[in-house]
């Protein structure tokens, strides 16, 4: 079913100036629009027609960048009046468009990859100002990150805004595989900018130029939406290296009975359960984490070209 939502959302994508109709969607996946509505439901955080609008306006505020008029930016997208607009716009951005773009004016932002040790190293003393409790080899030690950088420094991504570094968005994978997303964000003074989202969609243009097969990412909760309006699928990640993979499958069973994606075994020992669950159930992680306990509960989201 995976194929089918990326099919739909390569679609919405490609037709994001259009009316897309769910008869439409219904289809092009060869499914009644019921079904097709209970197949977002699975993986996206987004009922399929709210995804539709808040993509439409995720778009056109990136669009504000450009200096084009507001207006044209509206009618373009489908709406035919600024009242229209305004209120579609303010109920997703919190701001009226005017405001958003207005904030957009006064920053000059600047996105490019990694091109030296020298800047990659700039990376590690932005990080604990991004992630003050994240410590800067959780996702590998400096030596590492320079093995990422010598195979591929063209998805090592930053963002400057007014010549300030501000956020960055750092990848790697094997290419012909996933692109794996070690680490992403913006400063807090600059977290409704857009420039995360920029960032974010900078990557999967360089991946996707790059022969890569897709993003993935691990997510802090409560970001589940960001992500899911840029058009990644969330499934909740159960790991553990203490229990094999039937017993977190006979706990899944026994206790919420979530539809099981896939399991495998990370790295030799390390048991996995992936579940078609796109938003963190905090009594299943509670569950897992201290009553099962020895296990390891996260949302993790990808993306498929």
């Amino acid at each position: 079913m995976s194929a089918t939502y990326y099919r739909l959302i390569r679609h919405i994508d490609a037709h994001i100036k259009e009316e897309i109709p769910i008869t439409e969607l219904a289809a092009i996946a060869g499914y009644s629009a019921n079904h097709i509505y209970k197949l977002f439901k699975q993986y996206s955080s987004l009922p399929i027609m709210e995804y539709i609008r808040v993509k439409k306006l995720c778009y056109a505020a990136n669009e504000m960048y450009t200096g084009r008029k507001l207006l044209d930016i509206a009618l373009d997208y489908g709406y035919e009046t600024p009242a229209g607009f305004y209120k579609a716009f303010k109920s997703v951005f919190g701001c009226s468009p005017r405001e958003y773009k207005k904030e957009k004016e006064g920053i000059s932002m600047y996105i490019d990859n990694v091109k030296t040790i020298e800047e990659l190293d700039e990376m590690f003393v932005l990080w604990p100002k991004i992630f003050p409790h994240l410590a800067i080899d959780h996702q590998g030690t400096r030596d590492e990150w320079i093995e990422r950088f010598n195979a591929d420094p063209s998805i090592l991504l930053y963002a400057k805004a007014d010549d300030k570094l501000c956020g960055f968005a750092l990848a790697a994978g094997p290419k012909g595989q996933y692109v794996n997303i070690e680490i992403d964000g913006v400063l807090p003074e600059y977290k409704d900018s857009g420039i995360h989202e920029a960032l974010l969609i900078e990557v999967e243009k360089r991946a996707r130029a790059g022969g890569y097969y897709g993003l993935i990412l691990g997510i802090i909760e409560g970001m589940e939406e960001f992500y899911a309006k840029l058009g990644f699928i969330g499934r909740t990640l159960i790991q553990s290296e203490k229990y094999s993979i039937d017993e977190l499958v006979a706990f899944n069973a026994n206790d919420r009975n979530y539809e099981v994606s896939h399991t495998r075994v990370h790295d030799g020992y390390i048991n996995q359960l992936w579940l078609n669950v796109p938003l963190m159930d905090q009594d299943l992680k509670r569950r897992y984490t201290e009553e099962i306990g020895d296990c390891w509960v996260q949302i993790i989201v990808n993306k498929e070209f």
